[in-house]
């Protein structure tokens, strides 16, 4: 798409590369497959192959545990009888009838004893161990999963389910659609170039109708009603008039003029209306510029009222006004004013000028 372009809401203006974005909707719906097999695979509960094989691990164990009784059994017999035989010993090496040879090596065939003893006990313990595991996996596989894995193993499909969703948003959000039906104004990307996030890449406007923006003084305001028609003027368009319609009306004035701002909406099928150009603006009738102005230089403050100076023949006159804003050198005259058009004033009248003063024009 190039400036100039008309487009339709709808078309494709700008496609990114997708290649990584694709990559991450695969894995996401592998990783989706693999929980909802895991949760159907539970859900169906333990096959016979595992409950045989649970049953085969506990008789399994089981025989190991008779084994290692049997093992203690022996050893414990063995280590009595050693013991008996060591304690007799120990007695007549006492009494000086066994020499230290004889004590020796009995008290050796005494720590044999009894190291397989302890070795023969601590088999046993190790095979009840694995019995008690092997009987509670059977009856786990017998009973199913429980409420919390199911459960758990939903709410991670749910998780899966969320991340593929993301994934495929991306690459559906990787194509810039058109959002309304207009023209391409400005292009700041090209084919190949990497986009920045948050830049702009292209401005599509739409200019079948167009917002004008005026700022209508304190006096003039209450007059004006959303909805209303106004009628707008643009200098670089001479001898044509444009019909809109009031859409807003700010309840607050702008800090810097004491002016309200007031919006209205044009047609303009043709396109005579361009962004950004000067219009004027009348309302109800009359337009703005058909108030009577004066300028801020011919205004003193007297007594706390805002006065100017008329001027009659060659002498001049006190006359009390009130005023809206304008701008910054102009006010508009508000009210039933003693100053008509053409009335002259004196500009920047001094503090001795009075009323009857005679003046002469430089």
């Amino acid at each position: 798409m190039e400036e100039g372009a008309r487009v339709k809401k709808g078309d494709m203006l700008v496609q990114l590369d997708t290649e990584d974005l694709n990559q991450q909707v695969d894995q996401a719906q592998a990783g989706l497959t693999a929980s909802q097999a895991k949760l159907a695979d539970t859900e169906a509960g333990t096959r016979s192959q595992d409950l045989q094989a649970a049953s085969a691990m506990v008789e399994q164990a089981k025989a190991a545990v008779n084994q290692a009784q049997a093992g203690v059994s022996s050893a414990k017999a063995t280590y009595d009888l050693v013991s008996k035989g060591y304690n007799h010993a120990k007695n007549f090496y006492d009494q000086g009838d066994v020499t230290k040879d004889d004590l020796d090596k009995i008290t050796l065939d005494y720590e044999k004893a009894k190291a397989g003893y302890d070795a023969a006990v601590s088999q046993q313990s190790g095979a009840n161990a694995q019995l008690s595991a092997a009987v509670a996996k059977l009856s786990l596989a017998k009973e199913g999963a429980t409420a919390n894995t199911l459960e758990q193993l939903k709410a991670d499909v749910s998780a899966k389910q969320a991340s593929l969703n993301l994934a495929q948003n991306a690459v559906k959000n990787a194509g810039v659609i058109a959002p309304i039906d207009g023209v391409i104004v400005k292009k700041s990307v090209n084919v190949g170039e990497m986009a920045q996030a948050g830049a702009p890449l292209l401005t599509v406007v739409s200019m079948d109708q167009v917002k004008v923006e005026v700022s209508v003084p304190e006096g003039m305001v209450n007059a004006i009603k959303q909805g209303a028609k106004g009628t707008v003027t643009v200098p670089s368009i001479p001898g044509k008039t444009f019909e809109g319609t009031i859409t807003f009306v700010s309840p607050v004035s702008d800090t810097n003029n004491n002016t309200f701002p007031v919006k209205l909406t044009v047609s303009n099928p043709d396109g005579a209306l361009h962004a950004g150009a000067v219009a004027s603006v009348a309302f109800g009738g009359s337009s703005s510029e058909s108030r009577l102005e004066i300028p801020k230089a011919a205004i003193v403050q007297k007594d706390g009222k805002a006065t100017v100076y008329k001027l009659s023949g060659d002498t001049v006159h006190p006359v009390d006004i009130q005023t809206d804003e304008k701008n910054q050198d102009w006010v508009y005259l508000k009210g039933d004013a003693a100053l008509k058009p053409n009335d002259k004033v004196v500009l920047n009248p001094g503090d001795k000028l009075t009323d009857g003063a005679k003046v002469h024009a430089e």
